[in-house]
């Protein structure tokens, strides 16, 4: 979503499909778009070179159900998405307990593969990725002025076992404009806002203790990094070949060194999948037409973060 009036006019079509924030964003199919990753100023800024790990996977408390990108339908469907065979296998339907009106909004996975489910009327619920199985939360409604949000759990540190559930959000009313990065406490679900961000993006984390967001409202919408301090972005990969024009729903997860853009846009029958290689800025659709309306990813930091 954009800003001004095209914010407005995204908005009264979200409202018109009963979509959220999650309910996001598609675009149209596209080719490899050969961009280089640039800084916020159009410097080139560089190949990432991630440290080695054994098999590119973080080590310690991970299990393999934690290795995966698990991504929610609209219709509260619970997927697995494989990326290194880019498959998707149906876990389970969600049964929140959640008001009959309100749908999946956004999504986090943590170290334990519990899944992190957040719902358009600002409810956080604990859902198992093993069987979709969902409980409620103690996590209060539109606290420091997160109604809505998207989320992503980040390593404190590179390779490190702690991590912490980073936020990005504000009013419902401002959708598509300017959103504030934020923290949820798991113990506590105390939320706590850090600072400013340059739009509204989906968050992703990574065991190299980075945290990056996917902004469809930039132009060209882009994915870029975020300092976890303040909310100023640095790395910036412009994503030309992807059109998030008229997009109905998205979502955004790192895995094995790239980065994977769920959208759907207002003319696709369903959710497209773009992955982005940050060594060269590469945008390719490894997937069209998935079958879903995906509304939101999450991936834990037990994720491989070399490139496969």
């Amino acid at each position: 979503m954009v800003r001004s009036s095209f914010a407005l006019m995204v908005g009264l079509l979200l409202l018109a499909s009963g979509c959220g924030n999650s309910t996001r964003r598609p675009v149209r199919p596209g080719t490899d778009s050969g961009i280089s990753p640039t800084s916020d100023s159009g410097v080139d800024t560089g190949t990432v070179h991630p440290p080695p790990t054994d098999g590119g996977t973080p080590v310690g408390d991970c299990s393999e159900a934690a290795r995966w990108i698990y991504v929610v339908d609209s219709d509260g469907s619970l997927v697995r998405f494989e990326p290194d065979t880019l498959s998707f296998t149906r876990v389970g339907t969600l049964d929140c307990p959640a008001v009959s009106a309100e749908t999946p909004f956004s999504m986090a996975v943590d170290r334990n593969a519990n899944a992190w489910v957040l719902y358009s009327d600002g409810h956080v619920f604990s859902v198992s990725t093993s069987d979709a199985h969902c409980t409620a939360t103690s996590f209060a409604p539109n606290q420091a002025g997160f109604e809505v949000f998207g989320m992503g759990f980040a390593s404190n540190a590179a390779m490190s076992t702690d991590e912490t559930l980073f936020v990005a959000g504000g009013p419902s009313s401002m959708i598509g404009s300017g959103a504030n990065l934020g923290t949820i406490n798991t113990s506590s679900l105390a939320l706590t806002s850090i600072g400013g961000l340059p739009g509204w993006p989906e968050l992703t984390g990574t065991g190299l203790g980075e945290l990056w967001g996917f902004f469809p409202q930039t132009s060209p919408a882009s994915v870029r990094q975020i300092d976890k301090a303040s909310g100023s972005t640095s790395r910036n990969f412009p994503l030309s070949a992807i059109d998030t024009t008229l997009t109905q729903a998205w979502a955004f997860a790192f895995w094995g060194g790239r980065f994977y853009i769920f959208i759907q846009a207002f003319l696709d029958t369903s959710t497209n999948v773009w992955r982005l290689d940050p060594t060269d800025g590469s945008v390719t659709e490894v997937v069209h037409d998935s079958g879903f309306r995906i509304v939101g990813a999450g991936v834990s930091t037990c994720a491989p973060v070399e490139l496969i």
